[in-house]
């Protein structure tokens, strides 16, 4: 049975703060990189545990924000993260990129508008934005039960 997760790599009109700076993704801004060679890591970091590019992973822009759903790769690293994210231990999700255009709103939050490049999207251990998830598939019917 192959180890599908899926989630959230970026949730729309949800702020983060980055520290010096608040942030926030406006919805259609990942619409012109959904065809981009896009990588599944862990951690932003490491070889691919599923890729756009092979077709183990598929991305979509929805009224919530940027979903992903990957196959991971049946090695130890895939085994070992779909394990950890089963159990919770990894329980978010992240997403690596280039800025195409952004905005300062009212509040001096940086609104991200376009996306030009979309490199990763990571189960992580620390989110920049809390609401981002990953699960293993089957696992979100158990949670909403």
């Amino acid at each position: 049975e192959d180890m599908v997760v899926e989630g959230y790599a970026a949730v729309f009109n949800s702020t983060t703060d980055l520290g010096h700076f608040k942030e926030r993704i406006a919805p259609g801004a990942f619409a012109e990189v959904l065809d981009d060679d896009v990588r599944f890591l862990v951690n932003h970091d490491g070889v691919p545990l599923a890729r756009t590019s092979n077709g183990t992973m598929t991305l979509k822009e929805d009224d919530k924000g940027l979903y992903y759903r990957a196959v991971l790769s049946d090695t130890q690293a895939g085994r070992d993260l779909h394990t950890m994210i089963k159990r919770g231990d990894i329980s978010q999700s992240s997403f690596a990129f280039t800025i195409g255009d952004e905005t300062i709103d009212e509040d001096g939050v940086r609104v991200i508008e376009r996306v030009s490049r979309l490199i990763d999207t990571s189960a992580v251990t620390y989110p920049a934005y809390e609401a981002a998830s990953v699960y293993a598939r089957g696992q979100e019917q158990k949670e909403n039960d």
